[in-house]
């Protein structure tokens, strides 16, 4: 019995690292509310995410303050940057709903949908490459882009995780009540976590070609 709640155990571990990434996604949540800093704080959730999938330790406070202070320069303007982007693509978005029709309504509407992902796919990578190397912010999307293409299974698959969420809101809006709870509880952090662990082969790739 006492060997159940010995940090060895499968369980202890699952439910540690639970509580981890239910921490990670509180503390993303609360500096994300200036909304300035909110680019910041998703690239310390990365870096919390990546030390956790690395088991690496290093503490969940210290490493997202730490990596929150290192990466806001570099992350906040990656921030601006997408706001000021996705505004576009919606107004974007609401103009072709509001004055064209027909086929030129649809190949405009697959025009918005094509940018809105290559948004995502180069935000999917490019917040992990700024917590993981020291690079200029152009050098990073310009690996981010790189990479896109280069594994592009991978980037398909990143961007469901990343639309998932705003897909469920959008068009099964029942189904996303049903899973609010989650994505409060745990949602900010569960997307960096799934996108560092696929990152991982491609991170080694990058290091091992490096050498």
């Amino acid at each position: 019995m006492k060997n159940l709640f010995h940090y060895d155990n499968p369980l202890v571990q699952l439910l540690t690292a639970l509580a981890d990434v239910i921490l990670t996604n509180l503390l993303c949540i609360l500096c994300c509310l200036p909304v300035v800093t909110a680019g910041a704080s998703i690239a310390a959730t990365y870096k919390v995410m990546l030390n956790l999938s690395q088991d690496t330790g290093g503490g969940i406070w210290n490493t997202f303050c730490t990596a929150f202070r290192e990466n806001f320069k570099q992350a906040t303007a990656v921030w601006l940057v997408t706001v000021l982007v996705t505004a576009s693509l919606v107004c974007d978005y609401l103009l072709v709903q509001l004055y064209f029709q027909g086929s030129l309504h649809t190949a405009l509407l697959i025009v918005v949908a094509v940018l809105a992902f290559l948004v995502m796919a180069v935000l999917a990578y490019l917040y992990p490459l700024i917590i993981r190397y020291q690079n200029t912010l152009r050098e990073h999307l310009h690996n981010a882009m790189i990479l896109c293409i280069y594994k592009f299974p991978k980037t398909i698959l990143m961007v469901v995780l990343h639309a998932l969420p705003f897909a469920l809101a959008l068009l099964l809006p029942t189904a996303f009540l049903y899973t609010l709870l989650f994505w409060v509880l745990m949602g900010f952090a569960v997307i960096p976590l799934a996108d560092v662990t696929l990152l991982k082969p491609v991170f080694k790739e990058l290091e091992d070609t490096a050498k």
